[in-house]
């Protein structure tokens, strides 16, 4: 991956809904080479796939973050396939820190992510849970 394929996907980052024309302006290159570019990035995984990112007027939409602390001796490895099916988790990253697991959830409501986080502080090896409430999105 070089410096122009970074730069594209810090563009898509910002707007996925770029076309291609615009993203070629924006990284000095023809549209065809943007479109190689961007078909090489998706093949070779480094662009896993595609998610819609809703506004705030998608109405009532409920977005939070869990953190997760492992009970001592277990590995992420451990919980991971279980907090994969929790309804609602659309994220799962594993971090370095006082904080193991870095959950998203994204809700109809505060019911639905009071569901998840239920069901996350359930998973066997889970220590602590802690949540914290999006209240807006500034980038991204």
């Amino acid at each position: 991956m070089d410096e122009k394929d970074r730069l594209l996907l810090t563009l898509l980052r910002r707007n996925a809904r770029s076309s291609i024309v615009a993203l070629a302006r924006d990284l000095g290159l023809s549209r065809s080479a943007t479109q190689d570019r961007l078909a090489r990035l998706v093949s070779s995984g480094a662009i896993a796939g595609f998610t819609t990112v809703e506004g705030s007027d998608a109405g009532g939409r409920q977005c939070a973050y869990l953190m997760l602390t492992l009970a001592p001796g277990r590995r992420c490895a451990e919980v991971v396939p279980k907090l994969r099916k929790i309804p609602f988790v659309s994220l799962i990253h594993s971090l370095t820190g006082p904080i193991d697991l870095l959950l998203r959830v994204d809700g109809d409501g505060i019911a639905d992510v009071e569901q998840a986080r239920a069901a996350a502080a359930a998973v066997s090896g889970i220590a602590s849970v802690a949540t914290s409430i999006l209240l807006d999105r500034h980038l991204g």
